[in-house]
């Protein structure tokens, strides 16, 4: 249902914006709590951001996504990406290690770039960086619906 998912969004770009904001003030937000995962071999504990931003990845690239919950899925995910940097350039270096299509790889990989880097993106959750930031996200979603599962 498009209504709980905008809803679930909402309240996952809450929680991350908070954390966001505490550990640029110096605090440690949420990196007390946990969540226990699924892993490859077994139980993996992270940081809920961390959980949080490998499912809204999933749910972008693999699962049945809405275009019109992208701007929704964008105020979520932007704040994510801030926190869990690393764990991002980490799941999109394993996404393209996957890929055995050279030109899907080289789109994929640029498309990703862009994301990131294009409009002039800073590292504020300001409202004009987000509209940056949802602009991006749909140009994203735009340029690898054809070879992602996106819908």
């Amino acid at each position: 249902d498009g209504d709980v998912v905008e809803r679930c969004l909402t309240a996952v770009n809450a929680l991350a914006s908070y954390h966001f904001k505490e550990r640029l003030g110096g605090r440690g937000g949420l990196g007390s709590q946990v969540m226990e995962s699924e892993g490859s071999n077994g139980k993996l504990q992270e940081s809920i951001s961390s959980h949080f931003l490998r499912l809204l990845l999933q749910l972008l690239l693999f699962e049945d996504f809405r275009m019109e919950l992208a701007g929704s899925a964008a105020d979520a995910l932007l704040p994510l990406l801030f926190c869990e940097q690393e764990l991002y350039q980490r799941l999109v270096h394993e996404l393209l290690e996957k890929e055995q299509n050279p030109t899907v790889k080289s789109r994929l990989a640029l498309a990703f770039h862009n994301l990131t880097s294009s409009n002039n993106l800073s590292s504020t959750l300001d409202r004009p960086n987000r509209q940056k930031f949802r602009k991006n996200l749909r140009v994203f979603l735009g340029e690898v619906s054809g070879f992602m599962q996106i819908k």
